[in-house]
């Protein structure tokens, strides 16, 4: 039973991980599950079992858990820019000389959730591919002790004083107006965004800015020479909503500060929980598109720091 660190240091590309038993010719045999007992800023409340499509939150007594469906059934062990969790695989059943290979399915374009279109899937042959091992033989008695075993201390909730409202934003093409044709996006000669004529449309995203919530609920975004835009008291907790007015997922980090993720919540929809690796405290958190997510930290080191989006 081997554990390690899976850091995604990757510059603009989640990873969907799953670990799978190959065949002499690398094809997917058996899926093995990975066990997560930690991410960023510390343990878990409680091991994860996670394989494709499902997760089990473990007891801890070495009974198994109740299996209950991911969000989306391709949804694996997903991590944004500079995520970084801690998990125990359990070779401790196979064969000296089983080839087992860590496959990401995640996409090799910018990530907007679930379901990934096959055309955007990473490539098997290089980017698809993470890691092998090739189980050996032990060498004396085995003294890892099974991670349905584990018994992790319980995580205490952070209680708010207060709340803070900031956006993700996308400034689109000032300059060139496109229309489809044929499927593709064709510019405009002469026509000059945002004023772009009917059924015409800026080419597309410039930019993206971090900012700040109108009092009408649309973004404001901002630059860095722009003011101090948050300034939370030494010592407070306070719970962030992050609005993401952008068409993609965003990995957010703050610095210096751990914070515990409290849900997400699509634009005129309901909450929806974390995902199960998500609780305990975090230090990055994918924010996705059309979508609020809240995280709640206290705020306890004094200085000047920054919050902003991973991908590089």
């Amino acid at each position: 039973r081997y554990p390690f660190r899976l850091l995604n240091g990757c510059d603009a590309r989640f990873l969907n991980l799953s670990l799978w038993i190959v065949d002499a010719n690398g094809n997917p045999l058996s899926e093995l599950p990975f066990y997560v007992f930690a991410n960023e800023s510390g343990l878990l409340a409680q091991v994860v079992k996670v394989t494709t499509g499902s997760f089990e939150k473990l007891p801890g007594n070495g009974r198994a858990g109740t299996p209950t469906p991911a969000r989306h059934p391709d949804a694996a062990l997903l991590l944004g820019n500079a995520e970084r969790v801690d998990v125990i695989v359990d070779f401790s059943g196979l064969a000296p000389g089983t080839v087992v290979r860590m496959f990401n399915t995640g996409p090799d374009s910018p990530f907007g959730g679930f379901p990934i279109s096959p055309d955007d899937l990473a490539d098997p042959g290089t980017t698809g591919q993470v890691m092998q091992f090739v189980v050996g033989t032990l060498l004396g008695p085995d003294r890892s002790k099974p991670p349905q075993q584990l018994k992790l201390p319980a995580i205490a909730p952070l209680v708010p004083t207060a709340t803070r409202q900031v956006s993700l934003n996308e400034v689109e093409s000032g300059l060139v107006c496109v229309e489809e044709q044929g499927g593709d996006l064709v510019p405009l000669p002469g026509v000059t965004a945002p004023e772009c004529d009917p059924g015409s449309f800026p080419f597309g995203p410039t930019q993206a800015l971090l900012g700040t919530l109108a009092s009408d609920g649309s973004g404001v975004a901002l630059r860095w020479e722009s003011a101090l835009t948050e300034n939370p008291q030494l010592g407070s907790t306070e719970t962030w909503e992050i609005y993401n007015f952008t068409m993609d997922a965003h990995p957010i980090h703050l610095h210096l500060v751990n914070f515990q993720v409290v849900n997400r919540e699509a634009f005129g929809g309901l909450p929806y929980p974390p995902e199960p690796w998500e609780w305990g405290f975090k230090d990055t958190v994918i924010a996705y598109p059309g979508e609020i997510t809240r995280i709640r930290a206290r705020f306890d080191i004094a200085g000047l720091y920054v919050w902003h989006c991973h991908i590089v």
